[in-house]
């Protein structure tokens, strides 16, 4: 697998040879990826290529599937989370998510964004108010709802629920954030909106984004990695995966002959 890896004092996150099964279907095969801080890196494939079941192992997220089995390491910070007495929870502090769709609660904006915090033990009001502002001006939503936090989250738009929901990952200050097609379910403005977002985010965060969009991973992924049949077939910095690709399946899937 060609690979342009990250320099080694700047991973945030690793994986090494990592497998997943479900029962006896083989859906990951061998992934080896590093993920450098205060970057952003594409996973993209054909639909049921495995990016997003490598990418719901990176914060433990399979562990909740009936039947699945996890072999391998995963690396954060140069320990290994994948191991049977990790704590899940502990885990996600530390590295978030964000889904396909939209998913606020059915609770104020307020409340969305203070939900995690106080489930970790933060009850102070100022504190919970400074993390309340703190995230919704990081996902550039502060000035549009600041005003009427304490009414639904249903009430935003698409695009807008959708940096709420990045807003309520970041209340928890995470290291990593991790992104499932974050933009499929938005129209073309709250996509370039989202888009510009996480490139201003990655100066604090390392994140990695599951997209269909090949146009998506050119624009703001510093890194992309071609997923196939559950191999991780091509990495490396954007740029030379997509202008010069080393695999001919890569260059294949790039213009377009399958997928």
């Amino acid at each position: 697998m060609p690979m342009q890896p990250a320099p080694t004092d700047r991973r945030a996150l690793q994986t090494e040879n990592l497998n997943v099964y479900y029962r006896d279907n083989h859906a990951l095969k061998d992934a080896n990826l590093i993920f450098a801080r205060n970057e952003i890196t594409a996973l993209i494939g054909a639909s049921g290529c495995g990016k997003s079941t490598f990418l719901r192992c990176l914060n433990l997220m399979n562990r909740q599937i009936p039947h699945c089995r996890i072999e391998g390491r995963i690396l954060f910070e140069g320990t290994d989370i994948n191991t049977a007495d990790e704590d899940v929870y502990k885990v996600r502090r530390h590295i978030g998510m964000v889904f396909q769709r939209p998913n606020p609660f059915y609770k104020s904006i307020y409340d969305n964004i203070a939900f995690a915090p106080r489930q970790h033990g933060i009850r102070d009001k100022a504190e919970l108010d400074e993390l309340v502002e703190s995230s919704l001006r990081q996902a550039a939503l502060w000035k549009e709802v600041s005003g009427k936090l304490d009414t639904t989250a249903l009430a935003l738009s698409g695009g807008q629920q959708q940096r709420l929901c990045i807003a309520r990952a970041l209340a928890l200050k995470p290291e990593v954030l991790l992104l499932d097609e974050p933009c499929s379910a938005l129209d073309p403005r709250s996509t370039r909106y989202i888009e510009s977002l996480l490139t201003e985010l990655k100066d604090a965060y390392t994140m990695v984004i599951v997209t269909h969009n090949l146009q998506q991973a050119w624009r703001i992924a510093d890194r992309t990695a071609f997923f196939l049949l559950g191999e991780v077939v091509e990495y490396n910095a954007t740029t030379a995966l997509f202008t010069e690709p080393v695999d001919t399946r890569t260059s294949d899937y790039l213009s377009g002959r399958f997928g």
